[in-house]
């Protein structure tokens, strides 16, 4: 599944990705609407733009309704049936969209503080901007989001 999503909703492109989606950021312009993405059964442009729809007859189009990011990520995985087991978290950068790679911690030292060289093992890194992560306290705070969403989702 991939989604397209209106350059204004940065927040919303993050957590898609902490979700595991790919996902490309894009301005939408409806002038320029040849440039959108071709219609296939996976992909969805996703906007809060309120005009959009009725200048494009998409159906592959999502105009979210609410302004919190929490709120756009719940509209999105009710109007999809997104349940939490489609979910892969962790596995993207969330500013490169790349699929993380596992890298030896050797390969970490001097690229992360020493404390979190010492204290952790597992290590990846995004093979275009070469960031590193790690199961840190980031990850956990990210990790009890999700697991808000997914009880709010299945609440429903």
């Amino acid at each position: 599944m991939k989604f397209f999503v209106d350059q204004n909703l940065g927040s919303l492109t993050k957590w898609l990705r902490f979700l595991g989606f790919d996902v490309v950021q894009m301005k939408l312009t409806l002038e320029d609407s040849h440039n959108l993405p071709i219609l296939r059964r996976d992909n969805f442009i996703v906007t809060r733009q309120t005009a959009v729809p009725a200048k494009l007859n998409r159906p592959d189009l999502i105009v979210l309704t609410s302004e919190r990011t929490e709120s756009q990520l719940a509209e999105i995985c009710r109007r999809l049936n997104l349940s939490p087991e489609t979910w892969v978290p962790l596995i993207r950068c969330s500013t490169c969209n790349k699929i993380l790679q596992p890298i030896p911690p050797d390969q970490a030292d001097g690229r992360v503080p020493d404390f979190t060289s010492q204290k952790h093992q597992q290590f990846f890194e995004c093979p275009q901007c070469r960031r590193v992560f790690w199961e840190g306290s980031h990850q956990a705070r990210i990790r009890r989001q999700l697991q808000k969403l997914q009880d709010d989702i299945l609440a429903q």
